[in-house]
């Protein structure tokens, strides 16, 4: 990972792909809220989670990463705790697609 030198709409533009080095079971996503702060970071080489991490209007992104084509493959960056929904029980898909809304809104909702 490296400090970001583009912007967040930058990055958007950017083909988003899997890192070529990491094997499927090395893909992952880590998220981590600590109790005293209103925001949580995020880390995730998920190609459907970093477009969901950029797809967030309140994100800041603090580093990410591109491969040698210039693929974006990872992203770290902080977002508000209140845009991340655990849910009780599993969906019906374990798709990345089916378990991330895109877009700004993903913050608020119904609480």
């Amino acid at each position: 990972m490296r400090e970001t030198d583009l912007s967040k709409s930058e990055l958007r533009e950017l083909p988003i792909a899997s890192d070529p080095k990491l094997a499927t079971d090395e893909k992952e996503t880590t998220l981590t809220f600590p109790n005293d702060v209103s925001y949580g970071r995020v880390h995730t080489s998920v190609p459907t989670l970093v477009k969901w991490v950029l797809s967030v209007e309140a994100s800041e992104i603090l580093s990410y990463q591109r491969d040698e084509s210039g693929n974006l493959v990872a992203v770290r960056a902080e977002i508000p705790k209140g845009i991340v929904k655990f849910q009780q029980s599993a969906r019906k898909s374990d798709a990345h697609s089916q378990m991330v809304s895109y877009g700004p809104n993903d913050f608020g909702g119904d609480e």
